[in-house]
């Protein structure tokens, strides 16, 4: 295959870029995946912010000696709910992203089908415009 017919330069000259097949099904089966799993990850962070609340409050009455012990739990509990904070919010962005997606394609075959008028409609509220 000729240099110029390869994908890489392709991409640096600008060439007609391949387009990634949407899978409406599985964008909604991955968001129903995701939201069933809100009410655990919820009750995780809750219980380890309570953890933590519990330990800042102790630490306003501590003595010097035990602040820095303190000090330490709260790091290690800072550090589990650092880490499930950017899962979530990871897993919010890639939902928000997948809905997108699915709003995108829904308004392409709709505009297919000759629904020009519910596509203009769409596109004009807020929501449709998909810059959140």
């Amino acid at each position: 295959m000729p240099w110029y017919e390869k994908k890489w330069w392709k991409k640096l000259v600008g060439g007609k870029s391949e387009r990634e097949k949407l899978e409406p099904l599985k964008d909604i089966q991955a968001l129903l995946e995701f939201l069933e799993s809100l009410p655990k990850e919820s009750q995780r962070l809750q219980a380890e912010l309570r953890a933590l609340e519990e330990l800042e409050s102790e630490y306003a009455v501590a003595r010097k000696e035990l602040q820095q012990t303190n000090l330490k739990a709260q790091a290690k509990a800072l550090d589990t709910l650092l880490e499930r904070m950017e899962f979530f919010e990871n897993d919010a962005a890639l939902a928000g992203i997948r809905m997108q997606r699915l709003a995108e394609a829904f308004l392409h075959r709709a505009q297919e089908a000759g629904l020009k008028g519910l596509v203009k409609e769409k596109r004009k509220k807020a929501a449709w415009k998909l810059r959140w």
